[in-house]
């Protein structure tokens, strides 16, 4: 009986292609990660450290296009609301009638992150009573946040930690980009109608 130092081609081919698969997989996370990690910084303009997130983290958000959506559940009925979320996760959605607000849980990465999220019309809305569109009041972790257009820009100049902007409107729908820092958890979107 001869013994072969090399087994049959099909017993090693079957894990050496998983083996790849692994590695192949490992590499693509690792890069996804570092991309993540530091596209969040702590920059120092003329002084003291400013807080923000990455221009180009902003601009992948500022398309009226969405990556995930989440089905909330108000008064019985599931609804959906499409977000995207860069630099951390969505933990969840709640509405609130009484105040006409949307409540959402996130749990930051560890620079900050930034959430786009579409506000159907019907769910949640701010107007005047002549029917004119108003500003959405945000309240980060008990704290209302700044909602100056200067706060979320492309390009040079920052973008501010606990900060938001209306970036997309329709006759249906609003989209509001909110900016959050690492250690904030609970954001309120407060308007005066719907829900």
């Amino acid at each position: 009986m001869t013994t072969s130092l090399f087994p049959e081609k099909g017993k090693i081919a079957a894990p050496a292609l998983v083996m790849s698969l692994v590695l192949v997989s490992a590499t693509i996370g690792t890069s996804i990660f570092f991309t993540q990690r530091v596209s969040a910084v702590s920059v120092t303009v003329g002084g003291p450290s400013l807080d923000q997130v990455n221009s180009g983290v902003i601009s992948a958000l500022f398309a009226p296009t969405f990556k995930s959506q989440y089905n909330l559940t108000s008064n019985g009925t599931s609804i959906p609301i499409k977000y995207t979320i860069l630099q951390g996760t969505l933990v969840g959605m709640l509405d609130d009638p009484t105040r006409h607000s949307l409540d959402v849980a996130v749990n930051p990465g560890p620079n900050g992150g930034a959430l786009a999220v579409n506000l159907p019309r019907h769910v949640i809305d701010s107007k005047t009573s002549g029917g004119q569109d108003l500003p959405f009041a945000v309240v980060m972790d008990g704290t209302r946040v700044s909602g100056e257009p200067t706060g979320i820009c492309i390009g040079t100049c920052p973008n501010i930690f606990n900060s938001f902007k209306e970036i997309h409107n329709t006759n249906t729908d609003r989209t509001l980009l909110i900016i959050f820092g690492p250690e904030s958890r609970f954001i309120e979107i407060r308007g005066n109608a719907g829900l």
